[in-house]
Order: structure tokens, then sequence, then C-alpha cells
């Protein structure tokens, strides 16, 4: 009988699942199989993935009274870093549209 995973090494998983993602995204939009729009936005939403397997994180750690709060301290950097790459990559994406679209016009 296996022992049930814990919530840190489930987020752990994740964020390696999701960290492979990126690079296969990327992979793909070197080989010229996604065009730019298609990879920021791919990567926006790889980033909000991260934030919301750190989001996990937080919540059980908070949950838990015997966790220093600067453990806490910092998942809560890395669920905020991860949103604001998020952010950053959905703007880059909403720029390459325009930028498609203004090359069309």
């Amino acid at each position: 009988m296996s022992t049930r995973p814990t919530t840190a090494e489930l987020v752990h998983a994740g964020l390696r699942r999701c960290a492979a993602a990126r690079r296969e995204v990327s992979a793909r939009y070197d080989r010229g199989a996604l065009t730019a729009t298609e990879w920021a936005g791919a990567l926006a939403a790889l980033h909000a993935r991260d934030a919301r397997w750190w989001a996990v994180l937080a919540r059980a750690t908070v949950a838990d009274h015997s966790v220093p709060v600067v453990y806490i301290a910092a998942v809560s950097d890395a669920e905020a870093g991860a949103l604001h790459a998020a952010a950053d990559w959905a703007r880059t994406a909403r720029e390459y549209t325009r930028t498609a679209v203004a090359r069309v016009a």
C-alpha cells in the first residue's frame, strides 16, 4: 500500500510539470509551430497555473501553525511572482496581437 503524497509533494510535482510545459511551449515556438501570440498566451496561462500551485501550498502552510512565518512569506512571494509573470506574458500576448493586426491592416 502506498502512502498518500503530502501537499508539498503534490505542489512540487505540479510546479515541475508547469516548468516542463513552459520548456515545451518555448521549443514549439522556436520550431515555428506557434505564433508569438500563441507562445506568450501559453506562457501566461502556465505562469497562472504556477500561481495556483503556490496558492495551494500557501493555504496548507497557513493552516499548519508549526510552519515558520518566513516560510509562509516565501510561498506568498512565489505566488505573487508567478502572478506578476502571468500578467506580463498576457500583456505581451496582447501586444503581439495588436502588432499582427496592424501589419495586416
